[in-house]
């Protein structure tokens, strides 16, 4: 014991010998205090040459350079440390800067480190953008579709069936096609008046006792009295006036949807023989709904009575009914605070009960020619919004903007940003974040760019 008190009484009295004989140097702090052109030491007075500063990561601290590159961890470019609040290198920091750097700094990435990072860009673009105004809701009043029974006009037989019981058809699609001698029979009939009406009048087709005008009167009646009975057997409008221009008589007539409307039919077969006034199928058209939707109050400007609306009702999917606005801001809930919107659109009968949920999205005017870019691409902070614009050779900077409307995947862009410009649309957040924490270190270090 005795011993070891003895070494460690010498080893003290050796170090404190030492620093009394032989003072430490100095050390050279990583960071100087430079004015420029010259760096004075305060300890001996003595000028001496600029030194070279450091080259330090602005992520990694501990990696130091003292020639400009990248950093071998994040890839980040490696900056000139400041001392004294006064940067190394003016013409470095010129280049990497803007003038508003020191609130949102551009930061150069090397490029495999893009490539890694998966940064993908997009242009800045005129377009149109529409308005569009989610509002979910209730049918509160339902009024049915019309219902309507088609008969066969004629003895006939069943060429052809185009459609399936309890199918939906849009208005002027074909259901039947009817056979029949009988209408053949009853086209030559009005082909012949058609024949007789157009030939010219002889001296002996009108008599003294009969004045010409009304044996005029007399030949277009008979041509309406057989278009009457063409349109009984179920010729339309215009299948007359093509008999009459082709001078074609036909046996077979085709049956069309006067309205859009749900198909049920009794059993019907090709080939098969139908009566006159046998039931060939019903026709079911649409309900029209009254809906009352919720909107958020910001959207009460937008929403203007007559703008279209598109329906969609949960249980029937891709399908999409049109309706319009009835009325904007009808109401208001003293608990949401949302207004209510009044709606209106039409749906086949079957599928809409009173009560029923429906999603809305109401369709404003359209905005032709503003710049906008894809939603992805916007940062949104509490202080402002934000995108990342790619400046070229690695450079990107955070720019902020001042946006319009939102729709479609795209936001407007009212400031801020120039069409043709390249905004980031992945990875953004993380270049955004090593701006900040650049323009944080500059904060700390007392520099403003100039």
């Amino acid at each position: 014991m005795r011993r070891i008190l003895t070494i460690v009484f010498i080893l003290t009295t050796g170090v404190l010998l030492g620093r009394y004989l032989w003072p430490a140097q100095r050390p050279v702090a990583s960071i100087e205090a430079i004015v420029g052109e010259e760096i004075v030491d305060a300890a001996d007075g003595h000028d001496h040459a600029p030194a070279a500063a450091p080259y330090v990561c602005p992520m990694h601290p501990d990696v130091v350079s003292d020639k400009p590159g990248t950093c071998p961890i994040c890839g980040m470019a490696l900056v000139q440390a400041k001392q004294d609040g006064v940067e190394h290198g003016h013409a470095e920091h010129a280049e990497n800067m803007d003038a508003d750097a020191s609130m949102h700094p551009a930061v150069r990435i090397a490029p495999e480190v893009v490539n890694n990072l998966g940064v993908k860009t997009a242009p800045v673009m005129r377009t149109t953008l529409m308005r569009r105004i989610d509002t979910p809701g209730f049918v509160q009043q339902l009024q049915p579709g019309q219902n309507k029974r088609v008969t066969a006009p004629f003895d006939a037989r069943i060429a052809a069936v185009q459609f399936a019981t309890g199918q939906w058809l849009e208005a002027g699609k074909p259901l039947l096609v009817l056979e029949s001698e009988t209408l053949r029979s009853a086209e030559q009939t009005h082909l012949a008046l058609l024949e007789r009406s157009a030939a010219p009048a002889t001296p002996a087709a009108i008599s003294p006792a009969t004045p010409a005008v009304q044996a005029a009167d007399t030949k277009p009646a008979s041509l309406d009295d057989s278009r009457r009975a063409l349109a009984q057997l179920g010729l339309s409008g215009a299948d007359i006036q093509r008999l009459e221009q082709t001078r074609e008589a036909s046996a077979q007539l085709t049956l069309y949807t006067p309205y859009p409307a749900l198909v049920s039919s009794a059993r019907l077969a090709v080939g098969g023989e139908v009566r006159s006034g046998a039931l060939l199928f019903e026709l079911t058209g649409m309900a029209r709904a009254s809906v009352l939707a919720n909107a958020f109050q910001r959207d009460a400007a937008w929403i203007q009575t007559g703008q279209p609306v598109e329906v969609r009702l949960p249980h029937v999917s891709g399908e999409v009914w049109k309706g319009v606005v009835n009325q904007g801001a009808v109401s208001i809930d003293p608990d949401s605070q949302n207004i209510g919107v009044r709606l209106s659109f039409s749906a086949p009968t079957q599928l809409l009960k009173s009560a029923m949920y429906v999603v809305a999205t109401i369709l404003g005017d359209a905005r032709e020619g503003v710049l906008a870019v894809p939603q992805e691409a916007l940062i949104r902070t509490e202080a402002e919004d934000r995108v990342v614009v790619a400046q070229g050779g690695g450079r990107f900077k955070p720019v902020p903007v001042r946006v319009g409307i939102e729709t479609g995947g795209q936001v407007e862009i009212l400031s801020g940003l120039k069409e043709g410009d390249q905004v980031v649309v992945s990875a953004q957040f993380m270049i955004d974040s090593e701006s900040s924490l650049q323009a944080s270190f500059l904060r700390m270090s007392g520099q403003d760019a100039e």
